[in-house]
C-alpha cells in the first residue's frame, strides 16, 4: 500500500468542466453524516483521480480530504482511502474509500460529515490550552507511574524501527472530536489527541482526547488490542517447521528473516535481546523456545496474506514485523497484544505452564490481523465496531491455522495450546452471543464478547449449518469452504468497511465483496445473506428459508441450565396431544417428553432430565398433534 499525505485544496480548479457534477446527494445520509455505502449508476459515474475527490463529492468549502493510501486489487479496482479535515484540522472517525474502475468512480464507502455547523470554524479563534498542557493532563489522567518513554529498551527498539527521532513521549495534535467516539455533525468539539503508552502499574496504550478550550478529558480510545485466546505454545505443538534466520558469523544465527517484506524480527522482550543459535537448525529451551513459535507464526501469517490476497505485510508495502516474546507485567500474563507498533507475547500462568509462551499459531495470526485492520478499515476498538475488530482477528487467526495446518480443523481459539477461551462454532459455550441481540448480547459489552456474532457467521459461511437462532428464525446456510469465505471477509475488511461500521454495515460490505468476486446472482452472495440472517442480521436470500409458523410463545427458566432441571412454559390455543422434543445443534433429537393430552391454556412442564445433557446449545420443540407450534433455544453449562 502506498502511503501518501496529499492535501486536496483548490480542487475545483483542477477539474475539467464535464467532471464537475456533484455526487453529494447520492452519499448524503441522516443528521449531516454520509451513508456508509453508495453505488453510482452508469450515468452518475464520473472520471476520478485523487485530486478530484472533493469536487466530485461536492463537500463543504472548508472541508478537505487527505489521501493516505492507494491500492489496486486483482479485480482491477483502485481504492483511494482518505480522511476528512475541516478548516485544516482532522475530523476523527472519518474515512472515505473511493472505489474506481477504468478511471471512473463506481462506488464509495464513507463516514464523512456532509453538513458542518456554520459556527464550527469560529471555535478555532477561541482561546485554547497549550498542547504541552494537554499532554500533561492526559499523562496525569492515566494514573500510571511508569511510561514507555522511560523504558530505555522500548525507546531503543522504537528508534530501530522508525528512526533516531522516534519516541513514545506523547505529542498533542488538534482534531475535531465527538465525546462518545461516534461521528456526529452537531456535537464536534475542538480537542487535542494525545497518545500515551503506560507500563506501570498497568500496561496500556490509548488515545486521550482533551477539550482544547476547557482542558477536560472528554474521551479515551484504547490502542492496545489484546487477545484472551491464550495457552501453552512451543514447537511440540507445531512440530518441526522450516524457518528463515539471519547468519551473523561462522556459528551465529539470530531470529531475523529478510526474505519476507522488509523483515521479520523476533526478540526477547527483556532488554530487546536477540534470540540466537549456533546453528541454522534451531533447538532452544524455554523460555527462548517461545521465540521459535512466534517467529514461525509470523512467517506463516505473512505467507497467508501474501499467497491468498497478495498483501505485502500489514501496510501492503512490506512493513517490517517485530515480535517481542516473554513480555512481563500483569497484562501479559496469559495474554498477547498488537500495540500499534509490534506484537508482544506474554507467558502462561501456573506452575504447570512455567515459561511457556502465548505464541500459538492462531494467536499470532490474530494479533497481526489487528495490524491489517489498523492499516485498512481501522475499526474503532469499542462497541460493535470493536467486536468486529476482534472477530476479524479471530477469523483470520483461525484461517492462518487451517491454511498452515489443514488437518488441525478445530474452531476453538488456541486449541493447539490446549487452553480454550472461545469457540467460533459454538460461541454460547463461552458465554458469547451467536445472535445479534440474543443470549449473552449486551450493547457496549467487552469487544471479546461481541465478537461471537461475527465468529459464528464466519463458521457457518465456511462449514454451513441449519438451526434456529435466538430470534426464533429457522436458518439454513450452505458452506462455501475456507478459501471463498476468506476472500469475501478480507475484501469486506480491506475495501468496504470504515472505522465506524457496525454489524449491519458488515453484512452490506460482505454482500458487496461477494458481488465483486462472484457476481450479484451468485450462490456466494446468497450464502453471505443466509449466514448473516442466521446470526440475526438482515434477511435471508430469497427462497432459502421456510420459517416455521409457530402458534405459541415459549419460555424456559432457568436458561442457561446449570446442572439442574428447567421449566418450560407455553400456551395452548386448543386441546390436543403434546410432546416436547429436545434437539442438539446438529438437529439430532436427544430427549423426548410425552405430556399426553392437554387442555388449552397455560402449560408449565419440568425438563427433569436436562441435567443429563452435555454442555452446549439445544432447542426444545413444542409439538401438538404432530405439528411444531413453538421452539426455543436454550444452553446447558456445566
Amino acid at each position: 500500500m502506498k502511503k501518501h499525505l496529499l492535501t486536496l485544496g483548490l480542487l475545483a480548479l483542477l477539474m475539467q468542466a464535464d467532471a464537475q457534477k456533484s455526487l453529494l446527494p447520492a452519499i448524503k445520509g441522516e443528521k449531516g453524516i454520509s451513508k456508509q455505502y453508495a453505488v453510482f449508476t452508469d450515468k452518475e459515474q464520473v472520471p476520478f483521480n485523487a485530486r478530484s475527490a472533493k469536487a466530485v463529492l461536492g463537500l463543504n468549502d472548508k472541508s478537505d480530504l487527505v489521501l493516505y493510501s492507494t491500492e489496486t486489487d486483482k479485480l482491477g479496482f483502485t481504492h483511494y482511502r482518505f480522511y476528512q479535515t475541516y478548516a485544516g484540522v482532522r475530523v476523527e472517525n472519518t474515512m472515505l474509500v473511493a472505489h474506481v474502475k477504468d478511471g471512473k468512480l463506481v462506488s464509495v464507502s464513507s463516514s464523512l460529515v456532509t453538513d458542518f455547523n456554520a459556527d464550527l470554524s469560529s471555535k478555532l479563534a477561541l482561546k485554547t490550552i497549550a498542547g504541552a498542557d494537554a499532554v500533561a493532563k492526559a499523562i496525569r489522567h492515566t494514573g500510571a507511574t511508569v511510561f514507555a518513554w522511560q523504558d530505555a529498551d522500548m525507546e531503543s527498539a522504537l528508534k530501530d524501527q522508525e528512526g533516531i527521532a522516534a519516541t513514545y513521549y506523547p505529542k498533542a495534535v488538534k482534531v475535531w472530536y465527538n465525546e462518545n467516539d461516534v461521528l456526529n455533525a452537531s456535537t464536534l468539539k475542538l480537542a487535542y489527541k494525545v497518545d500515551v503508552y503506560t507500563q506501570e502499574p498497568k500496561i496500556s496504550r490509548a488515545y486521550y482526547f482533551i477539550d482544547a478550550q476547557t482542558g477536560a478529558v472528554i474521551g479515551r480510545r484504547e490502542r492496545m488490542h489484546t487477545t484472551d485466546a491464550v495457552g501453552t505454545a512451543n514447537t511440540l505443538y507445531s512440530g518441526t517447521q522450516t524457518i528463515h534466520s539471519d547468519q551473523t558469523g561462522a556459528n551465529a544465527y539470530r531470529l531475523r528473516d529478510y526474505s519476507r517484506g522488509l523483515g521479520i524480527i523476533t526478540r526477547n522482550a527483556k532488554n530487546r535481546a536477540e534470540i540466537t543459535s549456533p546453528s541454522a537448525n534451531w533447538n532452544l529451551a524455554l523460555p527462548d523456545q517461545n521465540g521459535l513459535d512466534a517467529h514461525w507464526g509470523v512467517e506463516m501469517t505473512y505467507d497467508f496474506y501474501k499467497t491468498n490476497f497478495n498483501r505485502n505485510s500489514l501496510d501492503n508495502n512490506g512493513l517490517a514485523l517485530y515480535s517481542y516474546v516473554n513480555k512481563g507485567g500483569f497484562l501479559y500474563r496469559d495474554n498477547a497484544s498488537w500495540d500499534g507498533t509490534a506484537m508482544n507475547y506474554g507467558k502462561r500462568s501456573g506452575a504447570a505452564n512455567k515459561n511457556k509462551g502465548v505464541t500459538g499459531i492462531d494467536v499470532t495470526g490474530h494479533e497481526l490481523t489487528h495490524g491489517v485492520t489498523e492499516y485498512t478499515c481501522n475499526l474503532v476498538y469499542s462497541g460493535e465496531s470493536g467486536g468486529m475488530n476482534e472477530s476479524l482477528s479471530d477469523i483470520m487467526g483461525k484461517s492462518v491455522q487451517f491454511w498452515t495446518k489443514p488437518t488441525d480443523k478445530d474452531w476453538r481459539l488456541s486449541n493447539d495450546m490446549a487452553w480454550f477461551i472461545r469457540d467460533m462454532s459454538n460461541p454460547n459455550a463461552y458465554q458469547q452471543p451467536d445472535t445479534y441481540g440474543g443470549t449473552f448480547w449486551k450493547a457496549g459489552a467487552d469487544v471479546h464478547i461481541l465478537s461471537g456474532v461475527g465468529n459464528f457467521m464466519f463458521y457457518l459461511l465456511v462449514d454451513g449449518g441449519t438451526g434456529t437462532n435466538d430470534k426464533g428464525d429457522a436458518y439454513s446456510v450452505q458452506g462455501l469452504g475456507l478459501s471463498k469465505a476468506d476472500q469475501i471477509l478480507y475484501r469486506s475488511q480491506s475495501v468496504y468497511l470504515v472505522s465506524s461500521s457496525n454489524y449491519a454495515d458488515w453484512r452490506v460490505a460482505c454482500i458487496n465483496a461477494a458481488t465483486d468476486l462472484y457476481g450479484a446472482s451468485s450462490n456466494e452472495v446468497a450464502q453471505v445473506k443466509n449466514a448473516f440472517y442466521a446470526v440475526g442480521i438482515g434477511a435471508a436470500a430469497p427462497g432459502s428459508i421456510v420459517a416455521a409458523d409457530f402458534k405459541t410463545n415459549i419460555t424456559m427458566s432457568p436458561n442457561p441450565v446449570n446442572g439442574g432441571v428447567s421449566t418450560v412454559k407455553f400456551n395452548l390455543v386448543k386441546d390436543g396431544n403434546v410432546i416436547l422434543k429436545v434437539y442438539d445443534r446438529t438437529a439430532n433429537a436427544v430427549q423426548t417428553y410425552n405430556l399426553g393430552n392437554r387442555q388449552k391454556g397455560d402449560v408449565a412442564y419440568r425438563l427433569t432430565r436436562a441435567a443429563e445433557l452435555k454442555t452446549g446449545d439445544y432447542f426444545v420443540n413444542v409439538e401438538q398433534d404432530g405439528a411444531v407450534i413453538g421452539r426455543l433455544k436454550f444452553i446447558v453449562l456445566k
